[in-house]
């Protein structure tokens, strides 16, 4: 029972982690490039909705994984190479989540209360960019850190 349930733990935060990994990636790539264009007009709809909606996920999948994390590092406490895997990913998920909070959340703030032309919208984005182009780092090395761990385990559900 006890492996079953570290296996679904790590599973979680591997998909906590993918998916979290896909937005920056996908942001930073597909999304960035159009927003040089952006206005005060259209900025609902490229912007305000899009943030909003990942937020509202996120608010659910981040708290998860931090529970998950904790699992992960207690479970391979002092055991080497996964112990380190294991904390990496979870040190991840805590700047991750700092940058967002602290850093980015208020600038989705102001963008959504309004702001009165373009000349003010545009170093905002650009702030909110070059924020979570941090976030972009560490969420890459926290999903790189539990693949790595889950590597490190080899047979993962004979492993734990």
């Amino acid at each position: 029972m006890r492996e079953t349930l570290l296996t679904i733990n790590v599973v979680y935060f591997l998909f906590g982690a993918t998916i979290y990994c896909g937005v920056m990636w996908s942001l930073r790539f597909f999304f960035y490039p159009s927003w040089s264009k952006m206005t005060v007009d259209n900025v609902q709809d490229h912007f305000i909705i899009p943030t909003s909606a990942a937020t509202r996920f996120f608010l659910i999948v981040v708290p998860i994984m931090f529970f998950s994390g904790i699992v992960m590092v207690i479970s391979e406490w002092g055991d080497g190479q996964t112990f380190v895997a294991t904390l990496i990913a979870f040190a991840g998920i805590v700047v991750s989540t700092y940058v967002g909070w602290i850093h980015i959340i208020p600038v989705n703030r102001k963008i959504k209360a309004g702001v009165p032309d373009t000349q003010t919208l545009v170093p905002l984005l650009k702030q909110w960019m070059m924020l979570n182009n941090i976030r972009w780092i560490t969420v890459t090395i926290m999903w790189a850190a539990t693949v790595w761990y889950i590597i490190a385990k080899g047979d993962f559900p004979d492993a734990v």
